[in-house]
């Protein structure tokens, strides 16, 4: 495959991804961002086990490149009790690899270190158009020809409705707000990573990233807030006010201008078709453009190294055909998708459900099930 073209559309974790696999194999790579520059959110994320794996196969090492920290206990709670508790390597599945919170930014930056040479990155650059007759990706003023493009260009992406138009994106009627906290601020936490259900379909979420400090994350019913940051601030106090410990410490150890949010979204249907055939190359989707899962599994980063280490192994199997490998990795990854995405929803809307239901839910359902659960989403090992 030497001397071939590769348009990566979009520069966040699965195309970062993409395009370092992509040069490793021998490809020349455009890598197309619409930022005006290369930079991880200011927030944390939750690495399962089966992220870990793909982060190993592409050569970083989550809890030393991206200074994640190992989750020893995960915790599930209600508002007035502990439903379930259950170690972090028990989702890891037999070779003990365990999940990992990492920042962002640190995952990112991992991630930029590890592209080849052959990468060529264009900051600035909205792609409004991917030309499916010449293959190739464009935006208003110029067009880059391809062998072989990837849309890793999120859940909004303009190029799934053209491969699965019967995939589009749910709004879920909820919005998360996000916190980092430095260490020198962190308050003192029980789990390394615990999500707590309460009335109203609010959910409180918290983890612990080691010497970069810690995150939270608070899920209300509505759309965005239009509100300043200060405000904001003030009305997930008021709203969490009487939530048990350390909520209250959590919140109150944010500074405003730390605060983010961004609407609850999701694809559902999850699509079956990942791929199309453009004379010897294509069109592939990966990531949230891909999947975008309902976020209340935190699986969205995983998923995403995965689609990266699936395409690689894909690639390297049908080196002289391209259409070949976009099929095996569309048989590969699509029933990982629909089961990932299938329970991701089934959580969501147990979440989601009126007052009592939550509870009634997580008070009856056993540690053994969510266990099992927990490990099914882990359980994907890189294919060779």
């Amino acid at each position: 495959m030497q001397n071939r073209r590769a348009v990566v559309v979009g520069a966040g974790v699965a195309g970062l991804a993409s395009a370092i696999v992509l040069s490793r194999l021998g490809w020349r790579v455009a890598l197309l961002e619409r930022r005006e520059r290369l930079k991880g959110d200011d927030l944390g994320m939750l690495l399962w086990a089966s992220g870990v794996r793909a982060l190993r196969a592409l050569g970083v090492d989550a809890t030393l490149d991206a200074s994640g920290t190992p989750v020893d206990r995960f915790e599930i709670r209600n508002e007035d009790r502990l439903s379930s508790s259950f170690p972090g390597a028990a989702p890891g599945a037999a070779d003990g690899t365990p999940s990992v919170m990492v920042h962002n930014a640190m995952l990112y930056e991992a991630l930029v270190s590890r592209l080849g040479d052959s990468v060529e990155v264009f900051p600035a650059t909205q792609v409004d158009r991917i030309d499916l007759v010449d293959l190739a990706a464009g935006d208003s003023s110029r067009r880059w020809d391809a062998d072989l493009v990837v849309a890793a260009d999120g859940i909004d992406s303009p190029t799934r409705p053209l491969l699965a138009p019967s995939s589009p994106t749910t709004d879920a009627g909820a919005v998360v707000f996000r916190g980092i906290i430095p260490a020198h601020r962190a308050p003192e936490r029980t789990a390394d990573a615990v999500e707590i259900y309460g009335p109203d379909r609010r959910r409180f979420g918290y983890g612990d990233l080691g010497h970069a400090g810690a995150c939270w994350w608070a899920t209300v019913p509505g759309g965005m807030r239009p509100e300043s940051p200060q405000i904001q601030h003030e009305l997930i106090n008021r709203w969490f006010a009487d939530w048990p410990a350390p909520v209250g410490k959590f919140i109150a150890a944010t500074r405003p201008s730390e605060l983010t949010q961004q609407p609850v979204r999701f694809v559902w249907p999850p699509p079956a078709k990942l791929h199309q055939t453009v004379g010897n190359g294509g069109v592939v989707l990966a990531g949230d453009a891909a999947h975008g899962v309902a976020p209340i599994l935190a699986q969205g980063a995983s998923l995403a190294l995965e689609d990266a280490v699936t395409f690689a192994w894909a690639l390297r199997r049908s080196p002289e055909s391209v259409p070949d490998a976009l099929a095996a990795y569309e048989r590969a990854r699509v029933p990982r998708i629909k089961r990932v995405a299938r329970l991701s929803r089934r959580v969501h809307t147990i979440a989601s459900g009126g007052r009592g239901v939550t509870r009634g839910l997580l008070r009856a359902v056993p540690d053994s099930w969510i266990q099992n659960q927990a490990a099914a989403l882990a359980d994907w090992q890189p294919p060779n």
